[in-house]
């Protein structure tokens, strides 16, 4: 029988006085203790989502909870490398490792196909893309490969994932993009690799004339705004991902194609309007171990720290984003995916290995998830996370 409002009836000062804040009595009505016991933190109900291999050359979409336990396993027709998640949608964009030729729209909280996107037969996906704020818009990095040209490609994600036009990256072999805070600015990293689908499409064709770049385009007509180099004699470090922090602020990771023991930096700071490009160095047992290919870059919650990824040396580098200054450094065998969680400088982060680890980067702690479902799939370079 429903409670009338003469039975149960509290204002503020009565619940207090029950709960014990205001009175004598800890009495608590039975429904109102199980609430109080079931709510959880943001961050432990958060979802995450990658690109993922199983045997035999088996490809997915995966997504798996705060725990690392799999919620769900897409198909993919190929190797997938990021996802662009759409936002206040349910979509997110899947996009083939480069030289890609689909993109797939799935639903974020199933796996669901919805859309199939196809490159022209002149053009290859390049492995990620972003959504306009609003969520109108799809762009993906794409190689125009018969004239050696990078292109953003966008799609009209309300008009059925319509090509509606391109632009140019102003640089050869785009990778990585984000929107910048104002929501109108577009960082492309240009890793300036001439590559062409007769040769496999991912040998580096021009090492010698490398022109690596990151610049800044207009997302609604092209143009560029701001755009940064790194000095000639580093031409061979290939600018490939990078994340945006609240202010503006580009953290890059770079992959060099040069010597192993070449003295290079491989991580760098950029405000678009500022300085030129400023490259930054491990101590030197800690570049070592970098291996001179990072592999993901993501700021933490706060926008305060930074995580480079390199799973070449099974080494995760943390860096001061005001500052530019080495933090420290976590080992992760085989780890590249990088996703903030909600607290300050914590990490979450997979191995192609198969597994996936909770890294605390201002105590230097990494805690491995612990369901054992995550050790199923070996997870690919990159990795979002889904509020929930």
């Amino acid at each position: 029988m429903p409670l009338m409002e003469t039975d149960f009836k509290l204002n503020r000062r009565g619940v207090l006085r029950l709960i014990g804040l205001g009175g004598a009595m800890t009495f608590l009505p039975a429904g109102f203790a199980k609430a109080a016991a079931t709510v959880t933190a943001p961050e432990d109900r958060a979802v995450y989502i990658s690109a993922s291999a199983g045997n035999n050359d088996t490809f997915y979409v995966s997504a798996f909870n705060a725990q690392g336990k799999i919620l769900y396993e897409q198909p993919l027709p190929g190797r997938g490398h990021d996802v662009g998640l759409r936002p206040n949608h349910v979509d997110v964009a899947a996009v083939e490792r480069r030289p890609g030729i689909y993109a797939l729209i799935l639903n974020r909280h199933t796996g669901d196909v919805r859309a199939t996107l196809k490159s022209p037969e002149d053009r290859r996906f390049y492995g990620h893309s972003v959504y306009s704020n609003d969520g109108r818009f799809l762009y993906i990095t794409e190689n125009d490969f018969e004239n050696a040209r990078g292109v953003i490609s966008v799609w009209d994600a309300q008009n059925g994932y319509k090509r509606v036009a391109e632009f140019d990256s102003y640089g050869m072999g785009p990778h990585e993009l984000h929107l910048l805070p104002d929501g109108e600015g577009m960082a492309i990293a240009n890793g300036g690799l001439k590559t062409h689908p007769d040769f496999d499409g991912r040998t580096p064709l021009n090492i010698e004339t490398m022109e690596p770049n990151l610049t800044v385009i207009s997302r609604k007509t092209g143009e560029k705004l701001y755009q940064t180099r790194l000095k000639d004699d580093w031409h061979k470090l290939s600018i490939r991902h990078i994340d945006i922090t609240g202010d503006g602020t580009i953290a890059t990771g770079f992959q060099y194609h040069g010597g192993l023991n070449d003295d290079v930096p491989l991580v760098g700071l950029w405000k678009p309007g500022g300085p030129d490009l400023h490259a930054m160095e491990a101590p030197d047992n800690v570049q070592y171990r970098m291996r001179q290919y990072c592999g993901s870059v993501r700021f933490d919650a706060s926008g305060s720290v930074f995580a480079v990824s390199c799973p070449r040396g099974g080494v995760v580098t943390f860096w001061d984003a005001q500052n530019g200054k080495f933090l420290t450094n976590i080992a992760a065998p085989d780890g590249c995916g990088l996703a903030a969680t909600a607290r300050k400088g914590e990490f979450v982060g997979t191995s192609g290995l198969g597994a996936g680890w909770r890294m605390d980067a201002l105590n230097r702690k990494r805690v491995e998830l612990p369901d054992d479902s995550l050790k199923s799939l070996k997870w690919d370079n990159h990795l979002q996370r889904i509020a929930v």
